[in-house]
């Protein structure tokens, strides 16, 4: 059960772009290099740490809570540039990611000589930014820690920093920004030498963190200017150079009390999950701003409350679904998360900004089971309830907001083992399972083991869409 006043700035409403812009030359692919190498995959170790934020949910006359920070979520999407070559190697290449209790973080360097500095791992945006060491903060609340917390890039101190001259900007929708320039540079990620990745570098931030984005180029901030383009970012370009044989990746967060995740870049781990693999189409959540689907999302069918002495459904037809590992909690349309509620006996409370009810006891084995085209997900209803600091009383991790689609953050990633196969924009789920063994096996043409989930083509619609 997790113990934490509210999620500080990377939480979901942070990375989940309201009207992101941006800027950049158009520029063509990556050349593909003329030595073929053999299909590898990247892993990233995931080390978290519990105790930089562990505090008990506070009650606020104000009714703040977690409302009054994730107050203006009202949409679900997120919205540079030459290209680089990496230096290929010829065994898997790890390095250390820590979850910040709201948010997964990656140590990365950039430049030369290299500067340190620690970024957001977010599969719901795909731009890469940090923050510059000239940077404007602007903190959205008292709470908030400096944007420079977490270390900044100086372009003047690094003698392969070559900016472009165009601007970057996203905001989000909970008034978090990111502003400043597009270039490229030097990025190490613990021995993997990427040279010249394309990145911006935030001279004005309302956000404490960078952001690492390795999501679907359709959500690149460069496709909201005139003309629309896109550009390689990481994954694509590990795929580009050789590294990977697939834009894809495994994601796999582990216990929430665990020391340690993985997330493997054009690779599967068949020890992390139990049962089938079982694979669901991305959908196409805003089929009105593009033709082919830019956030990756599913189609969930519906969400049970179990309980040893019965079942109750809370959602009773299909909506999307964003799976993304940059939000904390999870989020329903109003209406859903209301039922979803009073199916387990809670109440919204001003005075906390979230619902709350009596805590599960120790031996409770309730669980909400999420049902993605035939593939339950049982997620113990302990891993969505987070203690207050009223003795007894506990919040739990799923919100309203205004959005059409739910959005599924950490504390629905951490019951599952989900494979994003970019290139054919599938996503493969399972239950996880939490094991410290290994079997790896690389992604190529599609994820190995896999098989189609019962109801793989019956997709969600947009309400604007039918």
């Amino acid at each position: 059960m997790t113990v934490l006043k509210q999620p500080r700035l990377s939480t979901a409403i942070a990375l989940l772009a309201l009207a992101p812009w941006g800027s950049a030359p158009i520029v063509g692919a990556s050349p593909i290099p003329d030595t073929a190498v053999k299909p590898q995959y990247v892993k990233l170790d995931l080390e978290k740490s519990w105790g930089e934020w562990e505090e008990a949910l506070d009650p606020s006359p104000a009714g703040t809570g977690w409302g009054g920070w994730e107050k203006a979520i009202d949409s679900h999407d997120k919205r540079p540039a030459k290209r680089s070559l990496l230096h290929k190697r010829s065994h898997p290449v790890k390095f250390d990611m820590k979850n910040r209790e709201v948010y997964y973080s990656v140590n990365v360097t950039v430049g030369t000589p290299e500067q340190a500095m620690t970024v957001l791992l977010d599969t719901g945006s795909s731009d890469l930014w940090v923050v510059g060491s000239d940077v404007k903060c602007t903190p959205r609340l008292k709470e908030d820690p400096t944007c420079k917390a977490l270390g900044t890039f100086n372009t003047n101190n690094s003698c392969t920093w070559s900016g472009n001259g165009t601007r970057f900007s996203i905001e989000y929708a909970d008034s978090s920004f990111a502003r400043g320039e597009w270039g490229m540079d030097v990025v190490h990620v613990n021995g993997l030498k990427v040279d010249g990745l394309t990145f911006a570098v935030a001279d004005e931030a309302a956000s404490s963190v960078g952001v690492f984005g390795i999501g679907l180029t359709g959500l690149e901030t460069t496709n909201e200017v005139e003309p629309p383009h896109s550009y390689d970012n990481f994954p694509l370009l590990l795929k580009r150079n050789g590294v990977i044989a697939s834009n894809s990746y495994s994601l796999y967060t582990n216990q929430y009390n665990a020391e340690y995740g993985s997330i493997l870049f054009g690779g599967v781990d068949h020890k992390k999950y139990k049962g089938k693999l079982l694979t669901v189409p991305i959908i196409n959540t805003d089929p009105k701003r593009s033709s082919v689907p830019t956030s990756l999302s599913v189609t969930l069918n519906g969400v049970t409350y179990s309980t040893a002495e019965n079942k109750t459904d809370t959602i009773h037809s299909p909506i999307g679904a964003l799976l993304d590992s940059g939000t904390t909690l999870s989020y329903f349309p109003k209406e859903i998360a209301d039922a979803m509620a009073v199916a387990v006996g809670a109440q919204w409370s001003e005075q906390f900004g979230s619902y709350v009810r009596k805590c599960p006891a120790d031996n409770d084995k309730s669980t909400l089971d999420f049902n993605f085209s035939g593939n339950k997900i049982r997620v113990p209803i302990d891993d969505y309830s987070i203690y207050t600091s009223v003795p007894g009383l506990c919040a739990f991790g799923f919100m309203p907001y205004g959005g059409d689609i739910a959005i599924l953050g950490d504390v629905f990633l951490t019951a599952a083992y989900v494979v994003y196969d970019l290139d054919r924009l599938e996503i493969s789920i399972a239950e996880a399972n939490y094991s410290t063994a290994e079997e790896i096996e690389p992604i190529v043409s599609g994820v190995p083991r896999a098989e189609k989930a019962p109801g793989y083509s019956n997709v969600w619609v947009p309400n604007n869409q039918k």
